[in-house]
């Protein structure tokens, strides 16, 4: 009878001292994913955004702050050899945004209303090129921590050629606790 109570206490003393922690920080990856544009309308001014959200691995609560970190390789048979991009993202699926329209393969979304999770930056054609993301608007990160899913996209400042994919690995959420 000892030894439960005190595998119990030192449990729930373990549990406090954890949870006492301010600043605990964890890495929690994120599956690759893609998003695939048949741009045969200009996304030139728009926020792309793919059908199906990124999906954490865990869920974490109580997060106090949340960026984002890995690689994109933006890939095209034909187009720009680099593209200028702002990272947005959603914590429910776009479909549900009044400025947001169903392309088939993607949501294609007036950036009023959208929030913005990067600054701008340029992205070379068929190179991994290191991303950073939730400085602005790091609040809708923290949503999507906790509910396990987010909807990342991007808004294009040019014209995006047939079949541009836009690949994203290696991505992980550094998340402050509480």
């Amino acid at each position: 009878m000892k030894r439960p109570v005190r595998t119990l206490l030192f449990g729930l003393l373990a549990a406090l001292a954890f949870t006492a922690c301010n600043g605990t920080t964890l890495n929690v990856p994120l599956a690759d994913f893609s998003v695939t544009i048949d741009a045969v309308v200009d996304t030139a001014g728009q926020v792309v955004y793919p059908k199906n959200p990124a999906e954490f691995q865990e869920t974490v609560l109580n997060v106090a702050s949340i960026t984002l970190s890995g690689y994109l390789t933006y890939e095209a048979n034909a187009g720009s050899d680099s593209l200028t991009l702002t990272f947005y993202a959603s914590a429910d699926d776009p479909q549900n945004h009044s400025g947001c329209s169903d392309m088939g393969s993607f949501y294609l979304c007036d950036p009023t209303g959208e929030k913005a999770i990067s600054n701008e930056g340029t992205f070379p054609k068929d190179e991994a090129t290191p991303i950073s993301l939730g400085n602005p608007n790091p609040d809708v990160l923290t949503t999507g921590i906790n509910q396990g899913k987010i909807w990342i996209g991007a808004l294009v400042q040019d014209s995006l050629a047939l079949d541009t994919t836009l690949n994203f690995t290696d991505m992980v959420a550094h998340v402050t606790l509480f």
